[in-house]
């Protein structure tokens, strides 16, 4: 049994060992008898379509200036309102909706936006998009309106503590 097992393993490091060196023979080699580098230039197009590039057809991502501003941290996200707020540092908002596609964030707002009165913010925290609703001051009032949320559909919305924007 062992040496049939010795035999078998035999043949298959021969069997590998002939193939890795019929493949070495066949790239092209240079005056020394090394393999050549094959170099792309920058201003080259590939040709044809790639892998990737079959896998992503019909999916391609729009972006809007928005997306080009810099990404704030979460725990200091709050939208630049010009209308005279000021920060609060101890509020509560509500997170309703998180994914790693904009798109899908941006038409989830735009769905909440026209079911509740409260503002509605998208943060960026490394790899998603996060829907946060309201400027809570009191958790009473944000534990009321995640009651809200929790009827109109979204049944993981949740209270977090963050800065809100107060109006004055």
């Amino acid at each position: 049994m062992t040496i049939r097992l010795f035999r078998f393993t035999f043949v298959v490091m021969v069997l590998i060992i002939m193939n890795s060196n019929y493949a070495m023979s066949k790239r092209p080699q240079d005056e020394e008898g090394q393999g050549r580098k094959i170099v792309l230039a920058m201003n080259e197009k590939p040709a044809g379509e790639t892998f990737l590039d079959t896998l992503n057809r019909g999916k391609e991502v729009a972006l809007t200036e928005k997306d080009f501003n810099p990404i704030v941290p979460e725990t200091t996200a709050v939208s630049n309102d010009k209308s005279g707020g000021s920060e609060i540092p101890n509020g509560f908002r509500i997170q309703c909706f998180a994914s790693s596609q904009i798109e899908r964030v941006r038409a989830e707002q735009k769905i909440i936006e026209s079911k509740v009165r409260f503002p509605v913010y998208i943060v960026f925290a490394a790899p998603y998009y996060k829907l946060l609703v309201g400027d809570f001051v009191k958790r009473s009032d944000a534990d009321a309106a995640v009651a809200k949320m929790k009827e109109l559909g979204y049944a993981d919305a949740w209270v977090m503590r963050t800065k809100v924007l107060i109006k004055q």
